[in-house]
């Protein structure tokens, strides 16, 4: 999207909200809008470099006084809890909405949760296994390919230990576009449509979270409510609270015809405690599809980088859907025959720690002796370590010393670095005006973008009431939110692209924000690639 369509979409976004002072007697501003959809406070001013390498983004000002929620909390942009579901522009409520009260702290949860015995052995203990097995033989004169095998096979995502829940959930992120996930309706015994479930099975260990599903198509319940079922294995060091984070937008009615729908609201649906070793099956209640944007799955306690997006599979790109861009660079179906495996691993670049392991262990296989094969699987040895952590950027690349945030592409995810090193902290943002650089680089061999999204610094937030002590879950430390958030930068302001890795060089761009507002305590804000959302993300609290 260019010139005039971008001009138009921008000016559609920032359009201001319904006069809703009719429907809510004491609205008397922003503050008080809440349940309601907040302001929209206008667009982002948004331009390029005359050379095209840094991206300029001016968000709009505040709605709220200045105030520094860090020094004295919560801040001006927190907004008074209201113990009601959301309601649309045009006044209609919207089900299933009130993530938590004080008479049913899991207010979205349809029925209990089930929970059974699992083996918790992950990829992570089993390649870790692999790796010093392996090298231990290899010094010792013999190579055990078998073992070599088992890891490769492991990273690729094919079947290898059956009693395994992973078993078949790769660790090179080459398969998305294969997982997409219609809701399958439920009708009354008159035939009405009153609902619909679709089912999600997830892995939840040490730094990752792998899901099965990334895309799901509910426009069968536009104006239904429905149900996520959730099978979530939390296998070695992936105890968390399960902590699904929906995103919605407002009545698309209230946009023009073709202009996507004005953001609203994004809410915690759970914060159920979870333990290592066990299955957890969760049916969270939705709302209806027609205010559905996408659902975010954090680990709190790792976060990041224990996240998962599952998006909305209707929506589109410059009228391409979401999951053709996946299908585009990967395939329609990548683990239809060898040659088409290959290929689509090709796409991810040789920088990403999992294809240095990839790369590593085949070579190993093909060394002929032990000897040859110890070096190889040293490679592997020190990639696996760089692939258990995404908040350092790993070996061969190096962050930018001018940027406080340096964001790797690779594997179809994300590694960040913050200025400093280590924890992904903006800590100098507290109060208005902040600037902000964001230097990006591209190692996978496709074309990555940019989006950055405020979690309610802008629009205000709200806690809800807290329900996870007495179940042994974050206690004190997270309560049930809901946030109303904005695009800072990309999306409707325009597209931001990051060139592939070519010429034996990584595509490279800057963004550079200039922030009018606190963030809100909860999240300073929010990066993504749009074109490969699911785990191609990087908070920064």
């Amino acid at each position: 999207m260019t010139g005039r369509g971008l001009l138009i979409a921008a000016l559609l976004l920032g359009a201001c909200s319904p006069d809703l002072a009719t429907l809510r007697p004491d609205f008397q501003g922003s503050r008080f809008l809440h349940p309601y959809p907040q302001p929209a406070p206008g667009r982002t001013i948004q331009w390029s470099s005359l050379d095209g390498s840094t991206t300029y983004a001016h968000p709009p000002p505040s709605l709220f006084e200045p105030s520094n929620p860090f020094t004295d909390p919560p801040g001006s942009n927190f907004i008074r809890s209201v113990n009601s579901n959301l309601f649309d522009g045009r006044g209609r409520e919207m089900p299933n909405t009130l993530p938590s009260t004080p008479d049913t702290p899991y207010n979205l949860h349809d029925g209990p949760v089930q929970t059974t015995a699992i083996d918790r052995r992950s990829p992570t203990s089993d390649i870790d296994d692999v790796l010093r097995t392996t090298m231990a033989s290899a010094a010792r004169g013999t190579l055990d390919m078998a073992r070599v095998q088992e890891a490769i096979d492991i990273l690729e995502g094919n079947p290898v230990f059956p009693e395994r829940t992973y078993n078949g959930f790769p660790l090179l992120h080459y398969v998305f576009g294969t997982q997409v996930r219609s809701v399958d309706p439920i009708h009354d015994a008159a035939g009405n449509l009153v609902g619909g479930n679709v089912d999600i099975h997830q892995l939840w260990y040490d730094s990752h979270i792998e899901s099965d599903t990334a895309f799901i198509d509910a426009s069968e319940m536009f104006d239904v409510p429905w149900t996520i079922t959730y099978t979530v294995d939390v296998l070695a060091q992936g105890s968390d609270d399960f902590a699904p984070f929906m995103f919605m937008v407002d009545d698309p009615y209230l946009s023009p015809p073709g202009a996507p729908p004005r953001p609203h609201a994004a809410l915690d649906q759970s914060f159920v405690p979870m333990l290592e070793g066990t299955r957890n099956v969760i049916k969270i209640k939705m709302t209806k599809a027609k205010y559905w944007n996408l659902t975010y799955h954090w680990g709190w306690r790792v976060h990041p980088p224990r996240i998962q997006v599952t998006e909305n599979a209707v929506k589109s790109i410059n009228g391409r859907k979401l999951v053709d861009f996946e299908r585009r660079v990967f395939g329609d179906n990548p683990r239809a025959s060898r040659e088409e495996q290959l290929a689509a691993i090709s796409k991810i670049g040789d920088l990403a720690p999992a294809k240095r392991m990839w790369n590593a262990f085949r070579a190993a296989m093909a060394s002929g002796s032990a000897a040859a094969a110890l070096p190889h699987l040293q490679v592997a040895d020190e990639a696996f370590f760089d692939w258990q952590d995404r908040t350092k950027l790993p070996a061969g690349v190096t962050s930018d010393p001018d940027a406080d945030v340096t964001l790797l592409y690779a594997n179809n995810t994300i590694y960040g670095e913050m200025k400093g090193g280590g924890i992904a902290r903006l800590s100098q943002w507290d109060e208005r005006p902040q600037n902000v650089v964001v230097s990006l680089i591209n190692a996978d061999h496709f074309v990555h973008g940019y989006v950055n999204v405020d979690f309610g610094g802008l629009r205000g937030w709200e806690n809800q009431y807290q329900s996870t002590v007495a179940g042994g879950g974050s206690g004190a430390w997270f309560t049930f939110g809901r946030a109303h958030w904005w695009v800072n930068a990309g999306g409707p302001w325009g597209l931001i692209d990051v060139p592939p890795f070519e010429d034996g060089e990584p595509g490279r761009h800057r963004v550079e924000l200039a922030f009018d507002f606190e963030p809100s305590r909860r999240l300073r804000m929010y990066q993504f690639d749009p074109y490969h959302h699911n785990v191609a993300i990087f908070s920064v609290h």
